[in-house]
């Protein structure tokens, strides 16, 4: 199993994953149309959930990574990932943003590494997020791959699940079906694995 892009910004410690969070066939929030979210655009510092903790040995702020959000023609965003310094290795993804019931989507995908287009597999996966911004906070969170597994295996949203305990989730529902699940309370529950908080600057 591959791990998602994002794990390579190690600087921000993004994500440290052992194989890659929930895929969606279809981008979240296709089917209600995408506009550039004004509140996301500019530039956001911050760490992914295991960084900068006790356990991590690691004081607050030394594994902070940048995102830069811009906007990407009328409907899309780009988000430029790098090191606090601007060193090292950079990222950059296709950032689709949507609202389903009154709740803040996006789905992002590869599209650039280190200067040079992806056309690996990992560029295929949409990877869909929850966010949230207040006080000047960027909050994102993943599926939960758990909790997902088992909603496609009570039929609430279609999908497939690898085999064994680390197995890779994929929702393939078509878009319509899979904005309306994720437009109720119960589909929002599923994103509870958090990945980054970011503070934006001035």
């Amino acid at each position: 199993m591959k791990a998602i892009r994002f794990s390579v910004l190690a600087l921000a410690a993004l994500v440290a994953a052992a194989c890659l969070p929930v895929q969606t066939k279809a981008p979240i929030g296709q089917s209600v149309g995408y506009h550039p979210d004004p509140a996301l655009l500019g530039v956001w510092k911050g760490h992914g959930e295991d960084s900068g903790n006790e356990d991590s040995g690691n004081k607050e702020g030394d594994k902070d990574g940048i995102i830069v959000f811009l906007k990407d023609g009328e409907d899309g965003m780009t988000a430029i990932l790098c090191g606090p310094d601007g060193g090292g290795e950079w990222e950059a993804f296709a950032v689709h943003a949507a609202k389903l019931g009154g709740r803040t989507y996006m789905s992002v995908r590869e599209q650039v590494k280190d200067g040079k287009p992806v056309d690996d597999e990992d560029a295929k996966h949409e990877i869909a997020l929850a966010y949230r911004i207040a006080n000047g906070r960027l909050v994102m969170t993943l599926l939960d791959e758990k909790a997902t597994a088992a909603a496609i295996h009570a039929g609430k949203i279609k999908g497939e699940v690898e085999s064994g305990g680390t197995g890779d989730v994929r929702i393939t529902a078509d878009a319509a079906a899979q904005d309306a699940f994720f437009a109720t309370q119960e589909g929002a529950a599923l994103f509870g694995a958090k990945l980054l908080t970011m503070r934006k600057l001035d």
